[in-house]
């Protein structure tokens, strides 16, 4: 097997793996799932989960996204509708931390607390040059083009004035 391939999945462990996956999708604790599937603790389902989200990567990771996306729902319809109906101030509170907690979980979960992406650019919206050689060849290129002043040639004249002083011209 060349480095980097997965090994090849058996229809055995596949199916295991599945199962994993579904049942957590549905709740399960790994302990629960190490029962019902046939491993012999919560470690091994742990680690049997951790290596079916590798196998399958994104997919199981966005399915498992909206199963809890689904429950958080769920939790938070609860708790609103109980939040309306609580006539009593302590349990009220209560309630509102609660749903508060679940719109935070919601939240983290749909990434919308994430903080918004800063670009920084270099000139014209290029990149930014870090590689300094670069810079500097660039620069003794431009300076080549910029032209040196010419020579002036020409020869002096004494210019006599009027009242007997020499002037160079």
């Amino acid at each position: 097997m060349a480095r980097g391939q997965k090994p090849a999945l058996t229809p055995e462990v596949a199916e295991k793996y599945r199962q994993v996956v579904n049942l957590k999708a549905a709740g399960a604790t790994f302990d629960q799932i190490a029962e019902r599937v046939g491993y012999a603790s919560r470690s091994g389902a742990k680690e049997a989960y951790d290596a079916a989200l590798r196998w399958w990567g994104r997919e199981a990771v966005d399915d498992m996204r909206v199963v809890e996306g689904e429950r958080l729902e769920r939790m938070w319809r609860e708790i609103f509708a109980r939040i309306i109906d609580s006539p009593d101030i302590d349990d009220l509170v209560s309630l509102v931390n609660t749903g508060v907690r679940i719109s935070s979980r919601r939240s983290a979960l749909f990434g919308l607390d994430v903080p918004k992406a800063l670009e920084v650019t270099g000139a014209y919206g290029g990149p930014i040059e870090v590689d300094v050689s670069k810079v500097l060849v660039e620069r003794i290129r431009a300076l080549a083009l910029v032209e040196a002043p010419a020579d002036i040639e020409g020869e002096v004249v004494e210019d006599e004035t009027d009242d007997g002083q020499t002037l160079a011209s």
